[in-house]
């Protein structure tokens, strides 16, 4: 992990944030109370969905009782942390029962919630018991629960959170009335603007730290209340937000606010200040005293109130004014934020800086360090204005020479940074999955000091562009398409629509500066909020396109790049990720597309453009032969561009840990047959003026290996085939056929790939904290004074299905499927049906009718909700029909089991490393492979299968149908499955 040290130092102290937790909750009330609570006001529901939304990994557990015997048995079991009481005010003389938990459990926090409009007396009846914490109203708005729970975290939480920067804001209102409406609001707004922040986080923790970042919100009945809280937090202390008339030396005080104005400013002279009354006077009072003042009798109060946490509490943009209130100019982010105040009018820079604004705005956004520095600039010191800049420049400049690498610019700053390591963004919204893995990557490669680790050997991530996820919302909602979409369109209508539809105007411009910027032919990648998720991978669900960026005329580059950004929408909305997330029990409508853009790694040869070396690792190998282990990895090895991989195509493997390991072949002649035979190049000269298409295909050149040799592309990575003294020879300078072995790397080292890839693996298993799946190129320029460039291109983590129990299986005789290369974790159930290729008729030759013969059986299957298993012959999903059935999902979504079988004249590879192979894993399907040349290894009895009832036939495939469900199991540790009889 020390590796990890430079990121952690930046995250030091987030395990150390919100420690307590209210996860267990005891709620007393009569039984309808609680089914108003529950049924009416969905309590659950709303805790839930609040929580979810902040991807907070746990959700508080409500424990509902009715007397006290009840409680007194939930607080023996559970660990509680709340306790609510629904005990009427108007009927109670005594707090008996919650007096006696309290002097029981002292530590658990009580809160009361009323419905009644409580009147002074019953309000100090309640405060003159020490059981009670705070009593609360409930009007029918469940948002208040929340806001009770977060409340009572905050109070327990903000002591120790303050040491490590926190900072807190102060809500000063006697009536329970008020706070219980107002309280939901404040929370309601911060947690709203913490959301936007986590979507602009450059990684997990930075999201999860900029989430235990966020304000607390403390609450004061009383000026003495008030005043020990603006004492103690006096340097966390955010804003204060403050009625006037409050209890002041135990009576009504009605310029109480006031008075605590000014102590709390002569403390605090920075300190944001909002007064809240009913009486109108008081506003006039308020705007003489250059206090905040919101009038609580306006019937948009919670509205104004919170804009003006937006406003004031440095969430959105940062906003340069002019003292008397004019708008300069506004900063979206930090790298805006130095070049505005390099030209910022001195009267507006000191203006700001005397009251503390960018400390405020860094603060929010969980540059605390930073923030601190520029919050103590002493303005009565540093009088001059230019002193004032050139402090703030520096220390900004200081930040971006720390984060330098990774750092995530936003599209008008690129240009002055620097354009090799910068990640810039074009737009608003999130990064995406994809997008947001490829940012951190290239932050964690520069802080364990890989770049120039490597001799001759350059580790880098291509320069990286990220069209926001906002821009995608924007350019579905502004052009109505959601309209258009709800009338089932086909998808070649709808790529058709798309690409007719303009992006939003500054896309557009931004999008032309890349491509005078960019002089290689550009890969558009999606990068959805979803895709590549510890969940759901989506990976190839939706489309890669690449941009020629080659021909003469500017115009013709830009509206092919344009054209790919908006066939990347529109594959949001095809067939595949549509049934995908449907059977995860997505929506697609919560689906939100953010784009990728990278320089496509290669060379020019001749005609042809494409890397040396595509390649994808993986930190586990789900299928090991002595003397692998599982935990030793597994590389996919591809010449030309990685779409023969993620295709399910022959390529090489080895495994990272033992790289001169030969395959596992019997023969050269076999080694030669099982190479790879073909490689992905972009013809740069004849799609030079080509029209982007929705079919992703028909950009790429299909070539033989003989073409590579011809352009000088295999001396790293060939050998020669001699028939003559059937062998193969580790160069390509001999006669012969020639293949990719990548001999010259694996087994000479004439490239370190193998440490580079085992550092990266390592590196992101440990950032990760899970398995990974690292996507790569080598560039090996022709000018051999250039430097070889490893170039990381995208990280995924990977559902390896491998469960912590083991599923206790039964003998292989029972059943009529056996297997000991399997995929997955669990019983199978709930299968009536098995969609299977006839193996008496099948011809590979036909395996494209396959496909559809089978896409008709699963439109069948899926209309009536049933799944099944599925059973073929070869590869399923791949690209390459000769190596099986070239499947996309949505023709086989109704599969929970997938069973490929070998069958003597073929004989591939499990798809390993294929996009395929990593969906089957993630959505949680069995899988099951019958080895020909094993059959010790796993086994299919045909003949009993095919004597089970047909439900419909096609000319290649079957549909089986009987009225008891076929049950399988797999368990992971083992690698054995059965499906029983």
């Amino acid at each position: 992990m020390k590796n990890l040290g430079n990121m952690k130092a930046r995250f030091s102290g987030i395990h150390d944030l919100m420690k307590f937790r209210v996860t267990e909750i005891l709620l007393i009330s009569t039984a309808y109370d609680a089914y108003v609570l529950e049924e009416d006001g969905r309590l659950e529901e709303q805790i839930y969905h609040h929580f979810n939304d902040l991807n907070i990994p746990f959700i508080p557990r409500i424990h509902w009782v009715a007397d006290e015997e009840e409680a007194c048995e939930i607080l023996q079991m559970r660990n509680i942390h709340l306790i609510i009481t629904m005990s009427r005010a108007s009927d109670m003389s005594s707090f008996d029962f919650e007096t006696k938990i309290h002097e029981e459990y002292p530590e658990i926090p009580i809160v009361m919630l009323s419905y009644e409009r409580m009147t002074p007396d019953m309000i100090a009846r309640v405060r003159s018991v020490s059981c009670i914490d705070r009593v609360f109203q409930w009007s029918g708005d469940n948002k208040v629960l929340v806001a009770i729970i977060k409340y009572v975290e905050d109070k327990k939480n903000v002591e120790a959170d303050s040491k490590l920067g926190v900072q807190a804001i102060l809500l000063v209102e006697d009536s329970p009335a008020y706070y219980s409406q107002i309280l939901p609001a404040i929370y309601t707004e911060i947690l709203t603007q913490t959301r936007c922040l986590v979507l602009h986080a450059m990684n997990i923790k930075h999201g999860l730290l900029r989430v235990r970042l966020r304000p607390k919100i403390l609450i004061a009945e009383t000026y003495e209340e008030a005043m020990a809280i603006i004492v103690k937090y006096r340097y966390n202390l955010l804003g204060v937000i403050s009625d006037v008339r409050f209890p002041k030396n135990g009576t009504l005080d009605p310029q109480a606010g006031f008075e605590l104005s000014k102590i709390a400013k002569e403390m605090i002279p920075d300190l944001l200040f909002l007064l809240q009354s009913e009486e109108r006077e008081n506003g006039e009072k308020a705007k003489a005293l250059d206090l905040a003042f919101l009038n609580k009798n306006s019937s948009n109060l919670l509205h104004h109130l919170r804009a003006y946490i937006f406003q004031n509490y440095g969430f959105g943009s940062f906003i340069f004014k002019y003292p008397d209130g004019r708008v300069i100019d506004e900063a979206s982010d930090i790298t805006n934020l130095e070049r505005i105040i390099r030209d910022l009018p001195e009267e507006s820079l000191y203006y700001h800086a005397t009251r503390n604004d960018f400390s405020r705005w860094l603060r929010a956004r969980a540059e605390i360090e930073v923030a601190d520095r520029l919050r103590f600039v002493d303005t009565e010191q540093i009088r001059a204005a230019s002193d004032i800049r050139a402090y703030i420049l520096k220390v900004l400049n200081d930040y971006f020479q720390k984060y330098q690498f990774g750092l995530v610019l936003d599209f008008e700053g690129f240009s002055k940074k620097d354009r090799e390591n910068a990640f810039i963004k074009l737009g608003t919204g999130s990064l995406g999955g994809k997008g947001r893995g490829v940012a951190f990557m290239n932050v964690m490669i520069s802080k364990a000091q890989l770049a120039d680790k490597y001799e001759d050997m350059k580790v880098k991530v291509p320069r990286s562009f990220v069209v926001g996820s906002d821009v995608f919302e924007k350019f579905i909602e502004e052009n109505k398409l959601y309209a258009f979409l709800a009338e089932n369109p086909s998808e070649a209508a709808i790529a058709q629509k798309f690409t007719e539809t303009p992006l939003p105007t500054e896309i557009t411009e931004n999008l032309r500066v890349l491509t005078q910027y960019i002089k290689c032919p550009i890969a558009v990648r999606s990068s959805s909020i979803l895709e590549d998720s510890r969940i759901l991978p989506f990976a190839g669900i939706y489309h890669t396109y690449v941009a020629p960026n080659c021909h003469a005329d500017l115009e013709i580059r830009l509206k092919q790049l344009e054209d790919a950004v908006k066939l990347v929408y529109a594959s949001v909305f095809y067939a595949a990720p549509v049934q995908y997330a449907r059977n995860a029990d997505i929506r697609i409508e919560e689906e939100k597309m953010a784009v990728l853009i990278q320089e496509l790694v290669g060379e020019c040869y001749g005609e042809h453009y494409y890397p040396a070396i595509s390649g994808v690792a993986q930190s586990y190998n789900f299928y090991p032969y002595d003397p692998l282990k599982p935990e030793d990895g597994t590389v996919s090895l591809a010449l030309g561009l990685g779409k023969a991989i993620a295709e399910g195509e022959q390529v090489h493997r080895f495994s990272p840990t033992h790289p001169k390991l030969n395959p596992l072949v019997s023969s050269p002649e076999e080694y030669l047959k099982k190479s790879q035979h073909a490689f992905y190049a972009i013809d740069v000269q004849s799609c030079a003026d080509v029209t982007m298409r929705a079919d992703e295909d028909h950009i790429y050149k299909k070539l033989p290996i003989a073409q590579a040799h011809k352009e000088d592309a295999l001396e790293y990575i060939g050998s020669t085939y001699s028939a003559e003294n059937d062998c193969i020879y580790d160069n390509v300078h001999q006669a012969g056929p020639k293949l990719v072995t990548f001999a010259p790397i694996l087994k000479y080292n004439r490239l370190p790939l193998g440490p580079i890839v085992k550092d990266l693996l390592r590196l992101g298993k440990e950032s990760f904290g899970t398995d990974v799946e690292i996507e790569f190129a080598v560039n090996i320029p022709k000018d051999k004074s250039k430097p070889k460039e490893f170039n990381f291109l995208q990280i995924r983590p990977m559902v390896v299905g491998r469960e912590a129990f083991e599923i206790k299986m039964d003998e292989p005789e029972t059943s009529w499927c056996f297997s000991e290369r399997t995929i997955g974790n669990g019983v199978y159930r709930d299968m009536q049906d098995i969609i299977v290729v006839d193996p008496d008729t099948f011809n590979l030759q036909e395996s494209v009718q396959i496909a559809s013969e089978i896409a008709e059986l699963n439109q069948r299957l899926y209309q009536e909700g049933r799944r099944c298993i599925l059973i073929g012959f070869g590869r399923m999903g791949t690209s390459d029909r000769w190596l099986g059935i070239p499947l996309a999902w949505e023709q086989m979504s109704q599969a929970r089991i997938i069973v490929e079988v070998d069958r003597k004249n073929l004989r591939p590879e499990p798809s390993l490393g294929s996009h395929f192979f990593h969906n089957l894993t993630a959505t949680h399907m069995g899988y099951f492979h019958i080895q020909y040349e094993n059959p010790s290894a796993g086994m299919l009895d045909w003949d009993w299968l095919l004597s089970q009832p047909v439900l419909q036939q096609t000319k290649y495939v079957r549909l089986i149908r009987r009225e008891e469900p076929f049950k399988a199991k797999i368990d992971g540790r083992s690698f054995r499955g059965i499906i029983g009889k």
